[in-house]
């Protein structure tokens, strides 16, 4: 029997190997935008609904992750019924523009949009909206994915037609990606492991730049490590009236 794990690894190291070589240039530019944002003031907006959600949460809150960062999320989401209900927003006209509308956008902030398709209401309108507060965009999308299919949003457009960076995720139609004899669907989705890798490696790059600028950068730490626990509250305390989810 074929080894389908050893094979899952191969496809997930190809696809790594061609972001970094093929998107590095776009890493560079999502990752001065931020560090310009952040010297103006702003913060880093991150939406993504369905399953692209979680990038959203991977990005705020986390140990060696960046502190000024702001989640879109609806609260409501989260839980045991949350994917479904989430995957039914990302198609929903309008979601995105009420979503928002009941924040305080800092000026000079910077939106991040995640969506493997790049073609629905959610990550479309956000982008939209998002523009039009003046806000620069940053998009983790597949292009090629996203260019077989027909827009399904009020606009008729596509994520990476409306963003200033797109950094292309390489992920393929569908997202899953193994075969297994039997099985009439494919299992094994990579978009979870790829798009990890381009957000922290976007993190990496906004504190290399932050330290060569001579500003100390502003990261979570585990709150496992002494110390840890003081830090954070700290942060926390700093931008608890800014970013909601604090």
């Amino acid at each position: 029997m074929t080894n389908h794990v050893l094979k899952y690894h191969d496809i997930i190291k190809d696809l790594l190997q061609r972001v970094i070589t093929e998107e590095i240039i776009n890493i560079e530019r999502a990752s001065d935008l931020i560090v310009e944002s952040f010297l103006r003031g702003g913060l880093l907006y991150v939406f993504g609904t369905g399953h692209s959600m979680l990038m959203s949460l991977e990005l705020f809150h986390r140990a060696g992750g960046l502190v000024r960062v702001y989640p879109l999320i609806d609260l409501s989401l989260l839980g045991v019924n949350g994917a479904l209900k989430a995957s039914y927003l990302e198609r929903l006209t309008g979601y995105a523009r009420a979503l928002l509308a009941s924040i305080n956008i800092i000026p000079g902030s910077v939106m991040l949009i995640i969506s493997n398709s790049g073609k629905n209401a959610g990550p479309v309108e956000m982008a939209y909206e998002a523009l039009r507060r003046g806000m620069k965009i940053i998009a983790v999308t597949s292009i090629e994915y996203s260019k077989k299919l027909p827009p399904d949003n009020s606009l008729g457009k596509k994520l990476y037609e409306l963003a200033d960076v797109v950094i292309d995720n390489k992920v393929p139609e569908g997202d899953a990606v193994v075969e297994i004899e039997g099985l009439d669907t494919k299992i094994a989705p990579v978009s979870t492991i790829v798009n990890a890798f381009i957000l922290n490696s976007i993190v990496i790059r906004v504190v290399e730049k932050s330290i060569e600028r001579g500003i100390e950068p502003e990261v979570w730490m585990s709150s496992n490590i002494p110390g840890g626990i003081e830090r954070n509250e700290k942060y926390r305390e700093k931008y608890i009236n800014i970013i909601k989810p604090l």
